[in-house]
């Protein structure tokens, strides 16, 4: 027993390896942000494209959201750090790579989350809109924006968290993210408490952002049904 504690919970060892840690959690917290806003930005101009361009262009759309969905996180960092990078000519570092590979995958599911929000509103308030004389974009302020936002919270919310569930994926890459460091830590110290301490750590931020996305969908189902 001493012997496992020893080396699952020795806190000299995860003080040492403290610096190695925290420069790896500001990594994927700096992946996280940027890789968030990037995709939800994309998902929106991939939906304006789909639902406001012509059949031709819908499909190739649809087309481009069904490859993403389909392609694992993993192999698309690869193919965008190795092959798509290289074939262009540009050398980025991994951060960068990594966030444009996010971009890609997860930009689609946001733009199916924007389209999905899109249907469920009802176009009788938008033709209501529009026989009261109210300009185009009077009414996507005063009529979509707010019922398209109260729709999508709860869906963007969990896509937001699948998102930050993916980061450590970017090892693949070589990007130094969290669980890159622990496992260095690890091999550091030799022990295994850093790494099991990066593992709690980042399991429990991922409940807390599973909490807050149940608090997030009960608030917008009362806004809705209000």
């Amino acid at each position: 027993m001493e012997a496992l504690i020893k080396h699952f919970a020795n806190f000299d060892a995860l003080w040492n390896a403290r610096v190695v840690l925290l420069e790896g959690a500001l990594g994927t917290l700096k992946l996280g942000a940027i890789a968030l806003i990037l995709s939800m930005t994309a998902g929106a101009a991939i939906f304006i494209l789909q639902v406001s361009g012509g059949e031709r262009r819908r499909k190739l759309v649809e087309w481009y959201i069904d490859v993403m969905r389909a392609m694992p996180l993993m192999v698309l960092l690869v193919i965008v750090h190795y092959v798509i990078m290289p074939l262009v000519g540009v050398r980025v570092d991994p951060y960068y790579a990594a966030a444009f590979g996010f971009l890609l995958k997860h930009g689609a599911y946001f733009a199916e989350i924007y389209r999905s929000g899109w249907l469920a509103i009802d176009k009788g308030q938008i033709l209501a809109a529009n026989a009261l004389g109210l300009r185009q974009w009077r009414i996507v302020q005063m009529v979509i924006v707010p019922q398209l936002s109260l729709i999508v919270i709860p869906a963007m919310t969990s896509q937001a968290t699948l998102l930050l569930r993916d980061l450590p994926l970017a090892f693949a890459i070589g990007y130094f993210e969290i669980l890159t460091s622990a496992r260095a830590a690890q091999v550091f110290t030799r022990n295994s408490t850093p790494l099991l301490g990066a593992v709690v750590a980042y399991s429990v931020t991922l409940l807390l952002l599973q909490w807050l996305t149940g608090h997030l969908e009960r608030y917008s189902r009362r806004r809705l049904e209000a």
